[in-house]
């Protein structure tokens, strides 16, 4: 039996693959059609996931590589359809019949254009000739002056010859050091900023060929050798807290805003240990609550906790003073940019999973009527997906905890070892059935549990400013300290549908198609058919 399915599902692709092949060729700006073939491939890969036991591994991952190229090219074919070129396609090479071997002709107007930018070598595959032939067209036409022998022999004055080669490269700018001092002088008055590359870009642009060496050199003489300030190394104090449990870093990451998710999360500083991860439909405090109090009761209530200045933080900061006491540095407050553990945290997790997921939402946006702007589509989106995106976080976090971490000067270990033995080595902290250690003394609360390392590297921070657009918040630049809670609003839709409505919207999708795959590819069928039917309600 399952011979005979996988023997219909190859003969079903085949079909696809030709309707597809046809319609790339003839629909190209025919959106009806094409949404048809998209939907006809997406229904082929739920049917052959159904039956995924009975194929081959391999072969199953072809087919789910091929399924991707084929939408791909299909939503390709829709957005080419609306700037189409305006013309026939340009025609530079012409094949001339002389009675043997065609000889293949180049336009000498744009091959003059072209050798003024490339050499023979990078315009074979512009003219799709060879390298020799440009060369002897260019000769023919003039454009070009034939070169010198490849060498010269020429006798030494004891008798002996010497074999002289011909340099083949451009000549050297006739440049003086002094001319080329008061070029650089005026290219570094207009443009300061520039570095050798750029400069040597805006000679050639002038008609000047000067090597590098000599660029260099004038650039030292006329810009002087940096200063001892901008050569001094910067010594930072680096991370360290107490144990494991003596301090969380927690944020929200808002990188699925747009769409009214929002990614909370707990780590050990530590350890990098994650102890809590939940994605929500709101930005509430009693939402971050309800997940610290979840990760406490597992992993014990940490010693202090920082975090930034949003009004979702206050309840957690309100119940690490009623536990653990006020004016000691309970909850930390300070600007998420400096909260680096849980920040250099959320660039792993975009990767991990975040950035599958937005890519996801906004094809959907593009491609399939996603609108979120609308409250309904927006509740269709959580009803459909977030549970699925909860999934995710926590088996991306297990596998978070369990891999190993390249931390330096320390041999490789996962969080889940470091902050497990750092409550044997440090002295447990949190946990009921132990007494915990004497409180380890912070003589400054506010730089406590700060990784200066994440913070000099440029692309965590410009990702961490990506992800959280309101540190860019137009504030008094000049205020000696924060000067209210910072507020990103996050709140659920309201569903329109009733009861009866959601339930037969769940039925009818569960009849449909295979509601509990992983695939991306079966979850966007999901959300066409989710889409139609709640279009049916509304006729």
């Amino acid at each position: 039996m399952s011979s005979e399915v996988l023997e219909n599902l190859r003969a079903a692709y085949q079909i696809l693959k030709r309707n597809v092949m046809r319609t790339l060729r003839t629909q190209r700006g025919a959106e009806p059609q094409l949404n048809y073939q998209i939907n006809e491939a997406l229904q082929f890969f739920s049917a052959a996931e159904m039956h995924r036991e009975a194929t081959p591994t391999e072969e199953f991952a072809t087919v789910e590589q091929s399924i991707t190229t084929m939408i791909d090219a299909l939503n390709e074919a829709r957005q080419q359809s609306s700037d189409p070129p305006t013309g026939s396609r340009l025609v530079v090479t012409a094949h001339t019949n002389t009675g043997g071997r065609p000889r293949i002709d180049v336009d000498p107007a744009f091959l003059s254009h072209a050798l003024a930018l490339r050499g023979p070598t990078h315009l074979q595959q512009v003219f799709h000739v060879s390298a020799r032939t440009i060369r002897r067209r260019a000769l023919e036409y003039g454009l070009v002056q034939p070169g010198q022998p490849v060498y010269r022999d020429v006798s030494q004055a004891d008798g002996t010859i010497a074999r002289m080669y011909t340099s083949t490269s451009a000549p050297v700018s006739s440049l003086t050091d002094e001319e080329l001092d008061a070029f650089l002088t005026s290219i570094l008055q207009i443009f300061p900023n520039f570095g050798r590359r750029m400069i040597k870009g805006r000679l050639q642009a002038a008609g000047h060929r000067v090597p590098r060496e000599r660029i260099a050199a004038s650039y030292l003489r006329v810009h002087g050798t940096p200063g001892a300030f901008g050569a001094r190394f910067i010594h930072r104090v680096p991370y360290h807290v107490a144990g494991a449990n003596s301090l969380w870093h927690h944020a929200g990451q808002h990188g699925l805003i747009r769409f009214k998710i929002v990614i909370h999360a707990f780590v050990d500083g530590k350890s990098r240990y994650v102890t809590g991860i939940r994605v929500s439909n709101n930005n509430r405090a009693e939402t971050v609550l309800l997940l610290f109090e979840s990760a406490v009761a597992q992993h014990g209530l940490p010693s202090r906790v920082r975090g930034d200045h949003g009004t979702e933080n206050i309840l957690v900061a309100v119940m690490m003073e009623q536990q653990r006491g006020a004016g000691r540095g309970s909850y930390i407050w300070g600007r998420s940019v400096n909260n680096t553990r849980i920040e250099r945290l959320w660039y792993d997790v975009t990767h991990g999973f975040g950035y599958k997921w937005k890519s996801f939402f906004l094809d959907l946006e593009v491609n399939h009527h996603l609108n979120p702007s609308i409250d309904i589509h927006i509740w269709l989106l959580h009803h459909l997906f977030l549970d699925s995106i909860n999934e995710d976080a926590q088996e991306w976090a297990e596998a978070w905890n369990s891999h190993d971490l390249q931390i330096r000067g320390e041999r490789m270990r996962s969080p889940r070892d470091i902050f497990l033995f750092s409550m044997i080595q440090d002295g447990p902290r949190g946990l009921e059935r132990f007494i915990d250690p004497p409180d380890e003394p912070v003589e400054d609360p506010s730089t406590y549990g700060i990784d200066w390392d994440v913070i000099d590297n440029p692309s965590l921070m410009r990702h961490h400013l990506m992800q959280n657009p309101q540190e860019w918040e137009d504030r008094n630049p000049f205020a000696p300290g924060i000067q209210d809670l910072s507020d990103v609003p996050c709140e659920p839709p309201q569903s329109v549908l009733s009861a009866e409505q959601i339930r037969y919207l769940d039925e009818s999708l569960a009849a449909a198609v295979d509601t509990t795959s992983r695939s991306m590819h079966v979850r966007k069928l999901v959300w066409i058919e989710a889409f139609r039917i709640c279009n049916e309600f509304y006729r």
